[in-house]
């Protein structure tokens, strides 16, 4: 048997981590920690090209834009839908997080650890990679959520037991089956926290004839919504337009709709689920039925959406700690040792061009 030899990756400046989602990002620097969180929003004027705000500010412009104005998210469902706006949108965020007198001549040097979705094509791949390097980077890792996930969470991923997490976030689901430091066995859903948000207006629209907005259907998934029946019976007060009249109206909705709204959605998330046991091998799936199912990200937070998996599945599924940072808490680990923790990135090698 050969002894293999590791290249040991060397420090070249700032090191900085990204979890890159559709609705959120968040930067952690090396030694310092989470320094970003903000929405992965930008707002262009579309008669000039120009950005006129990116995260909080441009959130807040959702909905509420003259025609001139787009307040647009650059990735959907996980994936790069507007290169150069993620371009800027990135640079605009490791600028923020870099130090603005000492490291700036670094900043081309920075090395960069980028999550993805597991279920991400080649294509997908590079096109983060050239945005990353687009925006400054010298060097980019990529790394897929669940694996950060179950770094984050200090599970033995590297040992030959099977672990199973579950990231659900605001464009994907990500359902893998970790062992020996790598995917086994993952599904990747395009439906999250958006589509359920979609479910919401739909149902609206049709059952009330009322149009809500994208960011009133957040607010109230999240003050009312539930997975399952909690016998809370809680209701909420919602502003829209009437879809008959085309006047404002005022209606006052209960949990019971918003779970018959994204029920479907949340059926397709358990048949993921589902799906990615019965592929998985019978060793692996007797040390799942020990240690459960992780759950993370931020749609996780959905009330009773674990009980809901756990009683479909037949097995226990815990929420881990903080599920909104977990995939950023398990790149910063990767960041602090690279050379420990580099066989679970991910570098993309190009051939050089001939000469």
């Amino acid at each position: 048997m050969g002894i293999t030899f590791k290249r040991k990756i060397r420090h070249r400046g700032q090191e900085i981590g990204i979890d890159l989602g559709t609705t959120k990002a968040l930067v952690y620097v090396r030694n310092k920690g989470i320094v970003i969180n903000e929405p992965t929003v930008v707002a262009i004027n579309n008669k000039t090209n120009q950005i006129l705000a990116i995260g909080r500010e441009a959130v807040e412009m959702i909905g509420k834009t003259p025609p001139h104005i787009n307040a647009i998210r650059p990735l959907v469902n996980g994936v790069i839908s507007d290169f150069e706006v993620t371009e800027k949108m990135l640079r605009y965020f490791l600028e923020k997080s870099e130090k603005k007198n000492f490291l700036g001549n670094l900043f081309n040097w920075s090395r960069l650890v980028v999550s993805i979705p597991c279920g991400g094509t080649e294509v997908e791949k590079r096109a983060v990679e050239d945005a990353a390097k687009s925006a400054g980077a010298k060097e980019v890792f990529l790394i897929e959520e669940p694996v950060a996930v179950a770094l984050g969470m200090r599970l033995p991923i590297q040992e030959s037991s099977g672990v199973f997490v579950v990231d659900i976030g605001g464009g994907t689901t990500e359902a893998a089956v970790i062992s020996l430091g790598g995917i086994v066995v993952y599904r990747s859903l395009r439906v999250a926290g958006d589509k359920l948000n979609d479910d919401i207006i739909y149902y609206l629209k049709e059952k009330y004839k009322i149009a809500i907005g994208e960011r009133t259907a957040e607010m109230v998934k999240i003050a009312i919504g539930s997975a399952m029946d909690l016998g809370t019976n809680q209701d909420a007060k919602i502003k829209g337009r009437d879809l008959t009249k085309g006047l404002p109206k005022e209606l006052k909705i209960k949990e019971a709709d918003i779970r018959e709204a994204i029920t479907p959605s949340l059926n397709k998330i358990i048949d993921a689920v589902q799906g990615t046991l019965e592929e998985t091998p019978p060793e692996l799936v007797s040390d799942i039925i020990s240690s459960g199912i992780y759950l993370s990200g931020g749609t996780s937070l959905l009330r009773g959406l674990d009980k809901l998996i756990s009683d479909n599945i037949g097995l226990p599924v815990k929420i881990v700690e903080d599920p909104i940072t977990a995939v950023i808490r398990g790149i910063g680990l990767a960041l602090e040792d690279l050379n420990q923790y580099q066989d679970f990135l991910i570098n993309i090698n190009r051939e050089k061009p001939p000469v």
